[in-house]
């Protein structure tokens, strides 16, 4: 009986370890926040009173492919391993090569009309998705691909163009992430090929002065231009980061996630 008793207790902590797993993309062995298909979802400042919110979320599906609904509204393409990219669309169209001339960065004006306003975990949220195309940078379990993120910062204004990252008084911030020792960089999944989108960054639109109260059909959303910054690793290829109102909203994958564990427990009680 005793020995019974010590197995189901070292079911529970088995259980308990398998849901932070599945429920965190926080990887304490290398210190990074980590989204792809075992942890699909990360809820950075959760907090409902944060006005720092954002969900990353693993996409991997296929983008609209309709030019008037989507668009690249950021590029950046290396020309070598390695290449510490700072990139943002200033909004000129023109491309850009900074002064270590290792890499191109091309970026386009977006606004709020562009991006459009949908709804992620009953929030109304501005999307935006990422479609990488990364070298070396698999995960040797996984097989997987990543995009690791040291900073990402968005503001918005009604300001077409930008002439630096570090933008001025009249830039309200709408979301920011830097790297900290707790978290040294933002690990995304990205897949093989241009056709689908990797990643869905939504950022709640409230945000962005867009509170659960407005009337988006009298609301010009075409005066409000969004400013995106990105720092991260770059081991060759071109990077686009876009809008596309044409793509599905996923589903939440927290609750799908709960489902399995609570089936996992029903199991394991019938078997007891």
């Amino acid at each position: 009986m005793k020995s019974f008793l010590i197995q189901i207790s070292s079911f529970k902590v088995s259980m308990t370890l398998m849901t932070v797993a599945l429920l965190c993309s926080f990887s304490a062995a290398d210190a990074v926040i980590t989204v792809d298909q075992n942890a699909p979802e990360y809820h950075d400042n959760p907090d409902p009173d944060s006005n720092n919110q954002a969900y990353f979320a693993y996409y991997n599906q296929k983008k609209s492919g309709d030019d008037n609904v989507s668009g690249t509204f950021l590029e950046t393409t290396s020309s070598g391993s390695n290449v510490e990219v700072s990139a943002y669309n200033d909004g000129d169209g023109m491309a850009n090569t900074p002064d270590n001339n290792r890499y191109t960065t091309l970026g386009e004006p977006l606004t709020l009309a562009d991006a459009g306003i949908i709804t992620y975990a009953s929030t109304r949220v501005v999307a935006f998705y990422l479609d990488a195309n990364q070298s070396g940078k698999d995960d040797d379990v996984l097989g997987n691909n990543y995009y690791d993120v040291t900073k990402l910062q968005i503001w918005y204004s009604d300001s077409e163009t930008v002439t630096s990252p570090n933008v001025g008084d009249d830039h309200t911030s709408a979301y920011s992430f830097t790297a900290t020792e707790e978290a040294n960089a933002l690990r995304l999944f990205y897949g093989n090929g241009a056709a689908n989108w990797d990643i869905a960054l939504y950022v709640p639109a409230i945000q962005f002065g867009i509170t659960p109260d407005t009337n988006l059909s009298n609301t010009d959303l075409s005066s409000t231009y969004i400013h995106f910054h990105v720092k991260y690793t770059d081991t060759g290829g071109s990077d686009t980061w876009a809008y596309d109102r044409g793509a599905d909203v996923i589903p939440e994958p927290s609750s799908a996630l709960l489902v399995s564990l609570g089936g996992l427990m029903s199991l394991f009680r019938r078997r007891r």
